[in-house]
């Protein structure tokens, strides 16, 4: 499983809803395989969606983070008029990063 955080900027003059959690959470489909979402608001114009999804590698579950996202903001029904800063996962230890591009070799 992994935990892969994807960052929002909300358009001004747009708030952090105050029901972002479950708007969130209402806006997952089955298919989308998150076994888990946390929400973070950081007002008055950002927030971070962590999503926690099995899936057969790194690479894998931050592509699939991305398509849910760029879903997500495709929908007006579940998040306010923002755009996706960042897809990544929060911590990770240099090892376990192996042959991952843009890791500088040591």
């Amino acid at each position: 499983m992994y935990l892969v955080h994807a960052r929002f900027r909300i358009e001004p003059p747009a708030e952090v809803p105050v029901a972002l959690r479950e708007l969130a959470r209402r806006s997952l489909k089955a298919d989308d395989g998150v076994e888990h979402l946390s929400v973070h608001p950081h007002p008055p114009h950002q927030f971070t969606l962590g999503f926690y999804l099995l899936s057969d590698s790194l690479r894998e579950a931050e592509d699939h983070t991305r398509r849910v996202c760029a879903r997500l903001l495709a929908d007006a029904r579940w998040l306010p008029p923002a755009r996706l800063l960042s897809v990544g996962v929060p911590l990770v230890a240099p090892a376990l990063l192996g042959d991952w591009p843009g890791t500088p070799s040591r």
